[in-house]
């Protein structure tokens, strides 16, 4: 079977609980299986019950109930019968350079469960069964010129390319600034973050039962390949894997 947009098979869909925000996915709830596949992501899989299997490229396996997976690294999945959180990090933000930072060897499926029972053993990126946020600035505490650029951004992606320039220019912050602010109070760099909210309201739009042409159009991709290539890269599936996941999304 296969999705209208790319000529790939439609994997598992996904279900639960999704936690999305600029820079982090998390899905909390059966936990289910996939092939070999990779994604521009750095991926933590935690079970609360049940375990899971991890393996890597050159077939090296491991059970386990805890994992970080480096970006664009292939990896199958089989956790048949385990409920817990797979989450999505953002590898060029703060936080996905940390976790990134956890394994020793990235293509080696034994430090890949090495670095996740690091993280659940009292790393300060792990609490309560949650992963800490990208940026961990609140809104009180952000430069009034990433505030203002974060009110632009969130009016403006449906009309258009978002540079940049334009809108450094808009807040009256040079571009060198402007991206080390969004850097230092945000976690993660302008250009991802952009990306990163036109996936949140691409998929917020899917959740409403929009169509995948209206759901792109709506976030400022050229269109559904477009957006159906993002999510892709980014998650390892299509928008359509995540058409049963009950959504809380945080747009900022």
């Amino acid at each position: 079977m296969y999705d209208a947009d790319e000529r790939h098979p439609v994997g598992p869909r996904w279900s639960g609980v999704g936690r999305l925000r600029p820079g982090l996915l998390e899905i909390e709830g059966p936990m289910g299986s996939l092939p070999r596949h990779a994604h521009h992501s750095v991926q933590v899989a935690v079970a609360s019950e049940g375990a899971f299997v991890i393996e890597d490229e050159r077939g090296r396996r491991r059970r386990t109930t805890a994992a970080i997976v480096p970006a664009d690294q292939p990896h199958a999945f089989d956790a048949t019968g385990a409920w817990g959180v797979v989450a999505h990090v953002e590898p060029q933000s703060s936080l996905g350079t940390e976790l990134a930072a956890l394994v020793d060897a990235p293509a080696d499926a034994g430090s890949w469960q090495e670095a996740g029972v690091a993280l659940t053993s009292g790393h300060d990126a792990y609490a309560g069964g949650r992963l800490r946020s990208p940026g961990a600035s609140s809104a009180a505490s952000l430069h009034p010129g990433v505030a203002a650029a974060q009110a632009r951004l969130r009016t403006g992606l449906d009309s258009g390319p978002v540079r940049l320039r334009d809108v450094a220019a808009a807040v009256h912050l040079s571009e060198s600034r402007l991206s080390h602010l969004f850097a230092q109070d945000l976690g993660i760099t302008f250009r991802a973050y952009v990306r990163w909210l036109r996936l949140l309201r691409a998929t917020a739009a899917v959740a409403e039962g929009r169509s995948l042409t209206d759901a792109a159009h709506a976030a400022g991709f050229t269109d559904s390949s477009h957006l159906t290539r993002t999510c892709r890269r980014a998650f390892g599936g299509p928008p359509t894997a995540f058409s049963t996941i009950r959504w809380e999304i945080v747009a900022t």
